[in-house]
């Protein structure tokens, strides 16, 4: 829950944040008009669920289910670097160290804040055109469930994953 907290402070935050950037008008100060430059735009969510999708729980091709099983078991098992570290070997996301690093460190927090890792189960997964594959999974853990998205890209003839994250936001999910 405090993920999600601070994902609202952080996006209420920048809501705000145009009406706090504007200086209070002041009647002795001198007139300085100029152009302000413009704002960034609030984070989104990479991950949203699509609107009027039903869910499809069918287990994706053995090649992309065998390493995902690993992954979770992995977790579960409390090992979370090798796991992520296993997952992301030969990916975009497994070069870049950084990003592997808040990963761990967010799994770390998130199994803090929600229990361990008890199970997992797809609930989703779906095709984009014919050479892109969305799937999502639910771990069950003692506090309430995480939402797991993986993205995966078919170039040839070989899946690669090209995005994965996961989160405690579960209100898109439901009908």
């Amino acid at each position: 829950m405090k993920i999600l907290t601070s994902a609202l402070v952080l996006f209420t935050g920048c809501l705000l944040l145009p009406l706090r950037a504007q200086p209070a008008p002041d009647a002795t100060a001198p007139d300085t008009t100029s152009v302000a430059a413009p704002l960034p735009a609030p984070p989104r969510n990479i991950m949203p669920m699509s609107i009027n999708h039903k869910a499809n729980p069918t287990n994706p091709p053995p090649e992309i289910a065998g390493p995902i099983d690993k992954f979770f078991k992995g977790l579960k098992a409390g090992d979370y670097a090798d796991s992520y570290e296993t997952f992301l070997a030969g990916t975009r996301l497994g070069a870049q160290k950084e990003k592997m690093s808040v990963f761990i460190s967010k799994t770390q927090e998130a199994f803090g804040l929600y229990g361990k890792l008890n199970d997992y189960e797809i609930f989703d997964n779906y095709s984009v055109g014919s050479n892109v594959l969305v799937l999502t999974y639910l771990s069950r853990h003692d506090v309430q469930p995480l939402r797991w998205r993986f993205i995966f890209y078919r170039p040839d003839k070989t899946w690669g994953l090209i995005n994965m994250g996961f989160d405690d936001v579960l209100l898109d999910m439901l009908d």
